[in-house]
């Protein structure tokens, strides 16, 4: 009995890995991550900065202070708020409660993103500029910020739900442990090259169609909501 509890994978103990907290773990990375690149595109073709990705927000915060990207209070406004919906949302996820820290993630979450989406209807996706386009690439940071704390790895392997830099980086990593490293990592090389694919393949698409969604812009950020809202039927029920 103790030899089979100690041989059980750690990520059933992590709280922070979609395996434990989620049924159907891979359809969950793949709908966040797909979510993540949908609204992200929408905002950068719409606010002229990005809400997810915040690797190129902080580039575009230097281009604009450069004087060569106008939108750069839009990008410093989502950058700031990303960091205040991760900080606030990993505490509310750490205090103790009845409920499992991905119930209450993802609550924030969908509530981050229903106020988004309140806001674009109200201020018309920002077409008037100035504070309201800045407001709106806020409230879609801050979202996002909430959705990154959802989970951090799958299976035990790193797995990012709103930024993907780290995924390359991790996928070029296994890649090369899997051509060059000992055999006994190879299994686990390929899952995580799998995982990566996987994310990266499904941010892609999101984007697509956040592009393509751009010809209805006052209900890209519901969209989001209403798909989010559905990983509920998801969550692992705590016995």
């Amino acid at each position: 009995m103790g030899d089979s509890a100690s041989a059980r994978p750690s990520f059933t103990a992590d709280p922070q890995d979609v395996y434990r907290e989620f049924r159907h773990p891979l359809l969950v990375l793949a709908v966040t991550t797909a979510t993540a690149g949908f609204v992200d595109a929408f905002a950068f073709l719409r606010y002229g900065a990005f809400v997810a990705n915040q690797s190129g927000n902080a580039v575009l915060l230097g281009i604009g202070l450069a004087g060569r990207h106008a939108a750069w209070p839009e990008s410093a406004g989502s950058l700031v708020a990303f960091a205040a919906g991760t900080g606030v949302v990993s505490q509310i996820r750490a205090a103790p409660s009845r409920w499992a820290p991905s119930s209450r993630g993802l609550a924030c979450a969908v509530a981050a993103m229903a106020l988004w989406a309140a806001l674009n209807l109200l201020l018309h996706h920002g077409r008037q500029g100035g504070s309201a386009r800045i407001g709106l690439a806020a409230a879609g940071g801050f979202a996002m910020g909430a959705l990154a704390t959802l989970f951090a790895r799958t299976a035990g392997i790193a797995t990012a739900v709103t930024y993907q830099s780290g995924t390359v980086a991790k996928l070029g990593e296994r890649v090369g442990r899997l051509m060059a490293g000992p055999d006994a990592g190879r299994s686990r090389a390929r899952q995580g090259i799998f995982l990566g694919l996987l994310a990266l393949t499904c941010y892609a698409t999101g984007g697509g169609l956040g592009a393509v969604a751009q010809e209805d812009p006052l209900w890209v950020p519901a969209w989001g909501t209403l798909v989010l809202s559905t990983l509920s039927l998801l969550v692992r029920v705590r016995r």
